[in-house]
């Protein structure tokens, strides 16, 4: 099932509304690129539960539209897999609904003091009237969310890997997985405001679940066998990065000077390169050779890597 986008937004696939266990439903949104997210909802008898919203008011109000075509029953809970704009703008439209998150989520959204200013990186972009609304319930170490026969356990790491806060969703009885960005699935990874390291130890998490159906935070859903390949892709990507940035510490380079010596390889193919830059920083921070790192200059980087060019965002 698809649910159309309205006629204003960028022509882009419509996002693909799935089925993938009875009552639990994917929503991706192509092309997965910057600020195009997944997802997802548990249609119970009695209530709804949804995983992320989206970050555009046209998009959250498309996602609403796709819940109710197949289901009628009221949003009681809707959970944030972590702070950024893509998965939390959306919030405020599902009025009445509990937002559930980490504790470090909604201290990282209340410490920035509302919805940060994108116009600048992502000229274009029509993002609505959008209204600030962090998370209310928070928790740590593990949350159980139970809609009819379904549970949801939430679950966060004990450690820092694509945010300081990041929460996925196991749905043990349907061997349903909801990763949030812990995996990009045919998209480059970003650990910008986490740890590359501790993305790669996520991986091995997510992996002793043994899910039979692993929505992404950005990409396609994957399946059975599926599900290896596209960690197995995480953690290769993000070892070169770390292998990379040891090659350019030796040689003296800053990060943007070794992301511009890096031949990307096979993950050239993969959308948003320039996100290999955001890594790098946080690479050489880690190994202890970036203390100046800051986000805005690792941004400017990664701007200066694309000759000049903001990301593409067609959001």
């Amino acid at each position: 099932m698809t649910a159309a986008m309205p006629s204003h937004d960028h022509p882009l696939p419509p996002p693909m509304l799935e089925e993938v266990s009875a009552g639990i439903y994917s929503y991706v949104q192509p092309d997965g690129t910057w600020f195009i997210n997944n997802c997802g909802f548990v249609a119970g008898d009695d209530e709804v539960v949804v995983i992320d919203t989206t970050s555009t008011e046209a998009r959250t109000r498309a996602f609403i539209e796709a819940i109710r075509s197949v289901s009628d029953r009221p949003v009681t809970t809707v959970v944030n897999t972590h702070h950024h704009g893509d998965h939390t703008h959306g919030n405020y439209l599902f009025e009445g609904a509990t937002v559930v998150a980490h504790r470090k989520c909604r201290e990282v959204m209340m410490s920035a003091g509302g919805i940060a200013d994108y116009s600048a990186a992502f000229p274009g972009v029509e993002w609505g009237a959008l209204r600030f609304r962090p998370p209310s319930l928070v928790f740590d170490g593990s949350l159980d969310l139970h809609v009819g026969d379904v549970t949801l356990e939430l679950r966060d790491l004990g450690y820092v890997a694509h945010t300081t806060g990041d929460v996925h969703a196991w749905l043990p009885e349907r061997g349903v997985l909801f990763a949030g960005d812990l995996v990009f699935h045919g998209g480059t990874p970003f650990a910008l405001f986490g740890s590359v390291s501790g993305t790669i130890e996520a991986m091995d998490r997510l992996e002793s679940y043994g899910a039979e159906v692993m929505v992404p935070g950005h990409g396609p859903v994957a399946r059975g066998a599926g599900i290896k390949s596209a960690l197995d892709d995480q953690r290769q990507y993000l070892t070169f990065v770390l292998e990379r940035a040891q090659a350019g510490i030796a040689a003296g380079r800053s990060p943007l000077e070794q992301a511009l010596a890096t031949d990307l390889g096979r993950f050239s193919a993969w959308t948003d390169g320039e996100r290999l830059v955001g890594n790098l920083h946080v690479a050489y921070r880690e190994a202890g050779h970036n203390d100046d790192f800051a986000i805005d200059r690792s941004i400017g980087d990664m701007i200066r890597f694309n000759g000049g060019a903001l990301p593409r965002c067609l959001a």
